[in-house]
């Protein structure tokens, strides 16, 4: 958990059961007790829907670790799910892919992948 106050563009956090990362934050101050509440952009990595949340600036949100990962991708699986080897490993499995990448993976190309909750999920395409 990592409060609020501690969250950087960039980090990445839990948010209704998906994994977020911060675009934009900001920090207001209500009354004359200086309580601050904090705006956070956020854009969520399965699917790139935006949300925003304000926040106390000290409560706590449940914080990711993210570790990216390079793929090459195989074949298409049907259903907006491709085969993928991973480059260091070698172990080959179905990914997910976000909808706007899809157009952009070319066969033996290589891709950035992460996992999440045993989930992998494609978010780009290399080259």
């Amino acid at each position: 958990m990592i409060e609020v106050k501690k969250l950087r563009k960039g980090d990445y956090i839990v948010h209704k059961d998906k994994p977020y990362r911060v675009r934009n934050i900001g920090t207001k101050v209500m009354g004359s007790h200086s309580h601050t509440i904090t705006k956070i952009d956020l854009d969520c990595l399965l699917d790139g829907a935006r949300d925003t949340v304000t926040k106390s600036s000290h409560e706590r949100l449940e914080d990711l670790e993210i570790v990216r990962r390079l793929g090459q991708y195989i074949s298409p699986a049907g259903g907006g799910r491709v085969q993928v080897m991973a480059m260091d490993d070698y172990e080959v499995f179905e990914a997910e892919v976000l909808p706007d990448v899809m157009g952009q993976l070319k066969q033996g190309g290589n891709l950035t992948f992460v996992e999440f909750k045993g989930k992998k999920i494609v978010l780009e395409a290399r080259d």
